[in-house]
């Protein structure tokens, strides 16, 4: 069900016709409730960013809700020369290098891991593919960091000049930008980062309105619970009759009840682990 299709089946429902600007208000009203009953895959986000060194701050994205999770992981580049064949090559800097790491880049065998450093050797677990003379990518393992509140942090590390591998975050508040505060949100990690980190933030967000983008998600997939979430809004703008409005609520329920059932259960298992849903025979 697409947004015109939505708007002639909430008026022939409701024999009535509402002006544009009402019903997009309906509609956006039952989005909210719907997203916010239950969350499946479709209203998570992933996104990337960095924690520079002695920077504890992190923005966070404008259309950011809340948090599933908010990992790290050092990340380095810089230019190397190295021979096809060899499992070796030289870099122009080690900063941040450590053995373990996963190397890419032009030339650089498929999988390739730091085995040892030497100098500005980085010996590798693989051969080169082919000559190395350009730049080249280390990156450490993900860590994910444990939330806590920015009371938490600011008492386990009060001073700033103490500098290591983040470990903790907290929803920080409103960001300030050229001393004016915005509407966004931003994070504090704590320890203050010791070096330059790859930020990887997975939240929940809302989904771009059916009212602006035509077809959505919930459109093609659970129009039954948009269909009767936005009869319920509208009803209760016409001041409908208390049974109408309670049957109205009743199919909203049922149509809920079916998409928490795939967000909140479905989605976040398998049949493997789970096992298949049995129902008792009679």
């Amino acid at each position: 069900m697409n947004y015109a299709q939505l708007v002639v089946a909430v008026s022939d429902y409701c024999e009535n016709s509402f002006p544009t600007v009402d019903m997009d208000i309906f509609i956006r009203q039952a989005e909210q409730r719907i997203y916010n009953t239950a969350q499946p895959a479709n209203l998570r986000k992933n996104v990337t960013g960095t924690i520079t060194s002695t920077n504890k701050y992190l923005s966070a994205p404008e259309d950011f809700l809340s948090v599933y999770s908010l990992a790290v992981y050092p990340q380095n580049t810089t230019t190397a020369t190295g021979v096809a064949g060899a499992k070796s090559i030289v870099v122009a800097s080690t900063t941040g290098i450590a053995v373990g790491q996963q190397v890419t880049g032009s030339g650089i065998g498929t999988n390739a891991q730091v085995r040892s450093i030497s100098g500005t050797t980085i010996y590798l677990t693989v051969a080169n593919a082919t000559t190395i003379s350009s730049s080249v990518t280390f990156q450490g393992d993900y860590l994910y960091l444990l939330n806590k509140d920015v009371n938490f942090i600011r008492s386990a590390y009060p001073l700033s000049a103490y500098v290591s591998e983040p470990k903790h975050y907290a929803l920080f508040g409103p960001t300030v930008t050229g001393g004016v505060v915005t509407n966004e949100l931003s994070f504090i990690v704590g320890p203050t980062p010791n070096a330059t980190y790859v930020a990887e933030l997975h939240y929940y967000y809302y989904p771009e309105s059916i009212v602006t983008a035509g077809t959505t998600w919930l459109g093609d997939n659970f129009d039954s619970v948009l269909l009767y979430g936005t009869i319920c809004e509208a009803l209760v703008y016409m001041k409908g009759e208390a049974d109408m409005i309670g049957l109205a609520q009743e199919r909203y329920t049922q149509a809920i009840a079916l998409y928490k059932n795939l967000g909140d259960g479905k989605q976040r298992g398998d049949a493997y682990r789970d096992g298949q849903v049995r129902v008792p025979v009679a």
